[in-house]
């Protein structure tokens, strides 16, 4: 009982620090090992519920298998990755671990399972010499084999409704088309943060094909991060300049820091502009187009209260490779406690 309250306050501490350090220091390097720290510890604590239970040996293999599992997903990622370690943000490692910790995480439905077929084995076993400890594990099995399956159900549908988004077509009428910010790497745009821009480009470019004389603008917004020397703003203005997009038709909106705050100061940036009740079309990663798509709901019935009613459609641009499957699995995280909480 001892060594399980001991690993029990060891994950309740563990998660609480990984909680915070996510939420207060996105970009440290060493997020994705918290959570992988989270993850060895869970297993350890059912490594623990099952010698207590009397049947150690099936997790401890479970453990060892699911374990080279995640190191040939993490060597498969890491070639996926390419020339993106460390990456021309630094963060290919960060990267790395996180998908890691991520695959050691789901692997905990295998041990799950185990610690579920091992006290069902004792029920068999014991028959009406069952104890409360059994009763225990084969709750939490059980529990565990059912969360497992609905965590990769729902991340299949999460992955088919981002490609639904990155496959929307832009508007051809439209007030404004706003573009999300997203990490610098020094003064410039990031990959990622450049395909958004691109998106956008073209979606402005939909609406002047549509109407040469159109007014709308391709509004950039982003706030300046701790760790960037401009606003984000500021660089994919700089960026779309480069590419021969006309320079008057971008506005900067330079003090979001998140994505209600994006849309919030982009609208606020119109109403400013004399556009009353506009539609907008945002512009963000594939992977990001569903929570935008949950706030922009929630600001537009907001707003509407408020007598600023406003409408818009989300369109996804494409992830660049090396980034896709930690963006994919930190917006996963991100959509469910969204889903929770109305925020994340």
């Amino acid at each position: 009982m001892s060594a399980i309250l001991l690993v029990t306050l060891l994950v309740t501490a563990a998660a609480g620090a990984t909680a915070w350090t996510v939420k207060s220091r996105s970009r440290w390097q060493g997020n994705g090992l918290m959570v992988l720290l989270v993850a060895e510890l869970l297993w350890a604590w059912l490594i623990v519920a099952a010698h207590g239970g009397g049947f150690p040996l099936p997790v401890w293999s479970a453990w060892g298998v699911s374990h080279l599992v995640v190191a040939g997903v993490g060597w498969g990622v890491a070639r996926w990755m390419g020339d993106a370690l460390p990456g021309v943000d630094g963060r290919g490692w960060f990267h790395l671990s996180t998908v890691v910790a991520a695959a050691l995480m789901l692997s905990l439905g295998l041990g799950s399972a185990v610690l579920a077929l091992g006290a069902w084995d004792r029920w068999r076993t014991w028959g009406a010499g069952v104890n409360d400890a059994l009763i225990v594990l084969t709750v939490l099995g059980g529990a565990g084999v059912v969360l497992w399956v609905v965590t990769v159900v729902s991340m299949v549908v999460f992955l088919l409704q981002v490609r639904r988004g990155r496959q929307r077509r832009a508007p051809r009428d439209a007030d404004a088309v706003v573009v999300l910010g997203a990490g610098l790497v020094a003064d410039r745009v990031s990959d990622l943060l450049s395909c958004r821009c691109d998106r956008g480009a073209a979606a402005w470019r939909t609406l002047e094909a549509a109407d040469p004389a159109t007014t709308a603008p391709l509004i950039v917004s982003g706030g300046r991060g701790e760790d960037e020397p401009v606003t984000e703003a500021e660089a994919m203005h700089r960026y779309l300049a480069g590419r021969g997009f006309p320079r008057d038709v971008v506005l900067e909106e330079r003090s979001a820091t998140d994505t209600t705050e994006n849309l919030h100061f982009s609208l606020d940036l119109l109403a400013g502009q004399g556009v009353a009740h506009p539609f907008i079309v945002v512009c963000t990663s594939d992977f990001h187009v569903m929570r935008t798509g949950r706030i922009l709901e929630m600001l537009r019935e907001e707003r509407a209260g408020n007598g600023r009613p406003f409408d818009g459609v989300v369109l996804g641009a494409p992830t660049p490779k090396p980034s896709l499957p930690a963006a994919y699995l930190r917006e996963y995280v991100a959509l469910m406690i969204h889903r929770v909480l109305g925020r994340a």
